[in-house]
């Protein structure tokens, strides 16, 4: 891997790795903030929640796919810098909103500006180096860094809403933001991307037809099933866990953004002990195996969290189904990558992100109504059956690998 590293891939390594540390100290601290945010301070009830996270996913189911087509044809770094920097301006937002219907605005344009970074920073990587075993070998060391980075910006946004409050918190993470996105258009080369005479409307129809191709091949099919269930059961996850950790004393013991900043470092931390013991093995056929104990072990912790009737229990509960998610989502990226080739890559991958998408508008509205006319706990674990079945579904992905693997550098 060093060899394939040398000078002309050096730099797009290095700014891959950076901006992944930034992305996830910002990711990770925003939605820390914005869901304790959303409950402590503004108070919206377990629909409201979940209509949030609708909101955002049908932004991104909509936009997805153009966007996504948009990196193919034109360019990829573009997309990557817009990206930042609409996200950027979304976090800014989302720390000065006040009204439930200011805060939608802010999901949609954070889902947005995420559909330029879908699958186009690892298609503008993929061309840079040139290597699809370099971008196996890169994945997991990747998402360490991203795992650095958000313990970095959950420990140091924690403090800082604990001293000053939640909004500004927000506001300073968006502006980091935004700040990146001037790094990027100073720094990020393109310089494997290659462009195509054909017109934009004929190459906007052969790159869906690409798409709907890749789509098609086994070994996505089962990827896309496995997506759109776990998307379903996520967005009662992502959506609850707070308002659910709230229900068991939550507020009843130090201040909730040390508490859930400190629980959010922990799974960072079990990322990256994971990744350094597994990460090597993340890489074709055993992406599968991989799959298929992660949505396991994410089922367990759902299940936990559902069920503790201790803070403490359902802590830990928290923060088991949190790595596992984390890894999952870098497996994603890599058994996805395993079926594009250099034209297209940004448009499978924004396939399978519309999937995920398609899923969590479902789980947003169906787990939404069960967890307001039910309860929470009866939401969470409807997710927890739904990734134990996802899990088993995962497994047809060792008979449908394609052999030999489908891509062209």
């Amino acid at each position: 891997m060093a060899d394939e590293l040398g000078a002309p891939a050096h730099r797009p390594l290095w700014v891959f790795l950076q901006s992944g540390f930034v992305w996830q100290l910002c990711w990770s601290s925003y939605w820390t903030l914005f869901f304790l945010r959303v409950v402590v301070d503004v108070g919206l009830d377990p629909l409201q929640l979940l209509m949030l996270g609708t909101a955002k996913e049908v932004t991104i189911l909509l936009a997805e796919i153009p966007t996504g087509v948009l990196a193919d044809l034109r360019s990829r770094r573009l997309s990557v810098i817009l990206s930042f920097l609409i996200c950027g301006l979304a976090i800014v937002g989302a720390g000065l909103a006040g009204s439930f219907v200011a805060l939608v605005l802010t999901q949609v344009l954070w889902a947005f500006g995420s559909t330029f970074r879908s699958g186009a920073e690892v298609a503008w990587f993929t061309d840079e180096v040139g290597s699809l075993e370099v971008v196996d070998a890169v994945l997991p060391r990747r998402a360490r860094f991203e795992a650095v980075g958000s313990i970095v910006g959950l420990t140091a946004t924690a403090l800082l809403a604990a001293a000053t409050s939640l909004s500004t918190a927000l506001v300073v993470v968006g502006v980091v933001l935004l700040g990146w996105a001037v790094v990027l258009k100073l720094r990020m080369p393109e310089t494997g991307f290659q462009r195509h005479a054909a017109s934009a409307n004929s190459r906007f129809r052969q790159l869906l037809r690409e798409g709907f191709d890749a789509a098609s091949r086994p070994g996505l099919r089962v990827l896309l099933v496995v997506t759109v269930a776990t998307g379903f059961a996520s967005e009662a996850v992502d959506r609850l866990s707070v308002a659910r950790l709230d229900q068991i004393g939550l507020q009843d013991t130090i201040d909730p953004a040390l508490l859930i900043g400190g629980a959010s470092v922990m799974q960072s931390l079990g990322v990256i002990v994971l990744l350094f013991i597994v990460g090597r093995r993340l890489a074709g056929p055993r992406l599968v195996s991989a799959m298929v104990a992660l949505n396991a072990l994410t089922a367990i912790g759902v299940g936990v969290l559902a069920q503790g009737g201790l803070l403490a229990i359902a802590l830990i509960g928290m923060v088991t189904q949190g790595t596992a998610r984390s890894i999952a989502r870098t497996v994603t990226v890599a058994w996805t990558n395993h079926f594009t080739d250099r034209s297209n890559r940004a448009t499978v991958h924004s396939f399978v992100g519309q999937a995920q998408s398609l899923g969590e508008i479902s789980g947003g509205i169906g787990l939404g109504i069960v967890a307001q006319q039910i309860g929470i706990s009866t939401a969470l674990t409807i997710s927890a059956v739904i990734y134990l079945l996802a899990s088993g579904w995962s497994r047809r992905g060792h008979t449908r690998w394609p052999k030999p693997v489908l891509v062209h550098s």
